[in-house]
């Protein structure tokens, strides 16, 4: 009986670290997105602008950029390089080991 109460207590600690590594994990992938839609964004702004300043129609402009920043044939969008994303991939690869 009382090993099985000293299993109980020592596993309680664990399930709440894998809990609060979950958690931290799910925080930075949400921070990850955020970062990858301002990029967009962002990107999608300055090529509008870039577009009206050509002299173009701003509706039209807006239209051309508006699937900027999604798949694009077989391709997606590299966000691997923003700080967000890079940190929550080292935190995930971290307790991969």
């Amino acid at each position: 009986m009382k090993i099985l109460l000293g299993c109980l207590l020592l596993a309680a600690p664990v399930g709440a670290v894998i809990m609060d590594r979950e958690a931290e994990q799910a925080r930075l992938d949400t921070a990850c997105t955020t970062a990858q839609q301002q990029y967009i964004d962002a990107g999608r702004r300055q090529r509008v602008e870039a577009c009206v300043k050509e002299g173009k129609i701003q509706a039209e402009c807006e239209r051309d950029f508006a699937q900027f920043g999604q798949r694009e044939g077989n391709k997606r969008p590299d966000f691997s390089q923003l700080p967000a994303c890079l940190q929550a991939e080292q935190f995930r690869k971290h307790y991969r080991q």
